[in-house]
């Protein structure tokens, strides 16, 4: 089997697995859900960096050259606290705080996107 395919189906599952636990952050924690909407949100967006590094398995598939792995591993570990905080933001509710951290990592996503496109070229 490819190495490549290996790692999409590795990135696969971790992107599966973070995407539960974020959804369910209590299947691996026995601490009582926060009142603080904000803290609520933010045990969520812990296991979105599972979901990020699960991304980069699943789209970059190389060490070299640095700098291209580096965008790469922005934008996803970004996408993937992005998409958690999203999500917390409709299961826990919203403070206005969360979507100050949303239009953040919403620019980063864009702005590793961009340094990641003109690596490629």
């Amino acid at each position: 089997m490819d190495s490549k395919i290996v790692l999409q189906v590795v990135g696969f599952i971790i992107v599966l697995l973070g995407g539960i636990l974020s959804y369910n952050p209590e299947l691996v924690s026995n601490k009582p859900i926060p009142e603080d909407a904000f803290q609520a949100v933010e045990r969520r967006v812990r296991w979105g960096f599972l979901m990020g590094a699960g991304m980069l398995l699943i789209l970059h598939h190389q060490i070299t050259p640095y700098l291209f792995t580096v965008a790469a591993l922005g934008m996803t570990l970004t996408l993937g606290a992005l998409i958690s905080r999203v999500m917390g933001i409709f299961l826990d509710g919203s403070v206005p705080r969360h979507w100050m951290w949303v239009a953040v990592e919403l620019v980063l996503v864009i702005g590793f996107g961009i340094w990641y496109a003109k690596q490629h070229t």
